[in-house]
């Protein structure tokens, strides 16, 4: 492979894994946070109630279905944070490989300000696993 193929190799992952996680740090733990605190679901709730004038028993029984959803969505989230960290550990560490040992060194500054911009977007709202 030629040099100019490796470092479009490198730019090309290394854009593909900035954007998954910068996907992963903005969307799935802003809605983490504003649903765990009830904020998203209080939300959802008032609007279907002024939207589709829900009676009083038909708002509990939305409220009802709200809160088992967040449930399953909690345990969906536990079962794929670690299976997400682990591919996420494999490409770092696949690109390890192609770097120079300068470029490592950069790239491991560059994988600790994105921890760090991760942990305080997340603002200790997420069990870490």
């Amino acid at each position: 492979m030629t040099r100019a193929r490796k470092q479009l190799l490198v730019t090309f992952v290394f854009g593909a894994i900035v954007g998954v996680v910068g996907m992963y740090v903005s969307t799935p733990s802003y809605l983490h946070r504003h649903w765990d605190s009830g904020q998203f679901q209080a939300r959802l709730l008032q609007r279907f109630s002024s939207k589709l004038k829900l009676t009083p028993e038909q708002r509990t029984q939305v409220a009802t279905i709200l809160e088992a959803k967040r449930q399953k969505i909690d345990a969906l989230r536990a079962d794929i944070q670690p299976k997400f960290e682990e591919i996420r550990t494999s490409i770092a560490a696949d690109i390890r490989k192609l770097l120079t040992p300068e470029q490592e060194q950069k790239f491991d500054v560059m994988q600790a300000e994105g921890e760090a911009r991760r942990r305080q977007r997340q603002g200790g709202h997420r069990e870490e696993g």
